[in-house]
């Protein structure tokens, strides 16, 4: 087995590859706004590829002794800001990952839905 950087012409194979076994579970990725992307390969054949796709997560933190129509307001300004330099820089998406059921519930109100698929990390 290789490992080596994705080239164009491995973006016909993957197609294939992801209209068997993945069309129903995530869109397909054209691998172009990748930090790096690699393929595995034996005999010339190609077992898998993928890399790192940079994504955008949205970090806030509020004073609360504020009252909650001004830390909604403040939020809101946040967030187009937010949106404002994701979309400048072409990210599809703003993540936010968080830990508090009742700061769920405020974001979903304003748009945020839960992502397909679970989060995982693995420590650098």
């Amino acid at each position: 087995m290789n490992i080596r950087l994705m080239k164009e012409q491995d973006k016909l194979e993957l197609r294939k590859i992801w209209d068997e076994f993945y069309s129903k579970e995530f869109p397909f990725s054209s691998f172009n706004n990748f930090v790096s992307a690699f393929t595995v390969e034996n005999e010339g054949k190609i077992i898998t590829a993928g890399g790192i796709r940079p994504i955008a997560e949205s970090v806030i933190i509020t004073d609360k002794n504020f009252s909650v129509k001004e830390r909604r307001a403040a939020l809101y300004i946040m967030l187009q800001a937010q949106l404002y330099a994701a979309g400048n820089h072409r990210f599809e998406h703003l993540h936010a990952f968080i830990q508090d059921e009742s700061w769920q519930l405020c974001l979903e109100r304003i748009g945020f839905r839960e992502s397909k698929g679970k989060c995982l990390i693995l420590e650098t």
